[in-house]
């Protein structure tokens, strides 16, 4: 029997990695992260000419493993932001692929909100890939809201805090 794969959708601090760290252990599940596989093997801080390159390496990996779990029945937990609908839609037909279910987690706070927690992290956790100031409001055009024909489980914002796992 198939598993299912649990997609985070939220922007930069909105707190997409304390959700998923929290879903791993009470499903259980497999928890997928492009963040950490990115500062394993290229550092907090790679340089931004070999970033995107990079992450792809990373995510085409990383789907290789995950769609195997879900073949083996286990819960995959996406931790990432699943920003593009086009990306939505691959992970949508990849689920579908495998006969796995789809879970969509919607994930939201103001930005300055989101802006402090991500610049908290920077000086609280050295080890996770750092995101500096301008490189958050550089990225904000980027991230795509979801359709109204999307299917979702809104999580409250106090669900992402650290605090609560």
């Amino acid at each position: 029997m198939p598993g299912t794969l649990h997609v985070l959708h939220g922007y930069i601090g909105a707190g997409k990695t304390t959700l998923a760290r929290r879903l791993e252990r009470e499903l259980p599940g497999i928890r997928f992260s492009a963040d950490e596989w990115m500062v394993s093997l290229y550092g907090v801080d790679p340089p931004e000419s070999e970033y995107r390159a990079a992450q792809e390496r990373v995510r085409g990996l990383m789907e290789r493993c995950w769609r195997r779990c879900l073949e083996l029945g286990q819960h995959v937990i996406l931790d990432g932001g699943a920003w593009k609908r086009s990306e939505r839609d691959h992970l949508r037909a990849a689920a579908a692929e495998v006969g796995a279910e789809f879970r969509l987690y919607a994930l939201s706070l103001p930005d300055e909100e989101a802006l402090a927690r991500v610049l908290a992290r920077n000086e609280r956790e050295p080890g996770h890939l750092h995101v500096a100031e301008n490189t958050y409001r550089m990225l904000r055009s980027q991230f795509e809201p979801l359709g109204e024909d999307e299917v979702v489980e809104v999580v409250p914002p106090a669900l992402t805090t650290a605090a609560s796992t």
